[in-house]
């Protein structure tokens, strides 16, 4: 399948409080304006019922099989993004190294590819620091 061929999915990032909209804002920082991606914020005090109608407003006009990233798996963002996921990709765990590779490929692979590169990033993107800094410093 070429490129002009695949269908760009949206990028949704539903969390508690504005971390979404914070790592959108540094996923920024490192490759410039992101199209097509949008952020939900579950606010102290906030009905989840009207997060869950924010989502569906903007899903309404998204791809079919765009990517709903949340932050804590089985928390009510995560819940909430689960009652899409028969039409769109849900992934919990979001960090900025999931962000920024969906920004990357999302336009040059299938969906299903591209899920499992998304995901393979953001555990690579987890590594003791420490331990590499003193394995190297015994080299």
């Amino acid at each position: 399948m070429r490129n002009e061929d695949i269908v760009k999915p949206w990028i949704l990032i539903v969390t508690h409080g504005e971390f979404g909209k914070e790592l959108k804002k540094s996923a920024e920082m490192i490759m410039g304006q992101m199209q097509d991606t949008y952020c939900f914020s579950l606010l102290e005090e906030m009905d989840p019922l009207e997060l869950k109608n924010q989502i569906n407003d903007v899903l309404n006009n998204a791809p079919g099989e765009s990517i709903i990233f949340t932050d804590i798996f089985g928390g009510t963002p995560s819940n909430i993004a689960a009652t899409f996921s028969k039409k769109h990709y849900v992934i919990s765990g979001v960090n900025l190294p999931m962000i920024v590779e969906a920004e990357i490929s999302r336009t040059q692979m299938e969906i299903r590819d591209l899920i499992h590169k998304i995901i393979h990033s953001a555990s690579e993107g987890i590594q003791n620091i420490s331990e590499i800094m003193s394995e190297r410093e015994r080299i």
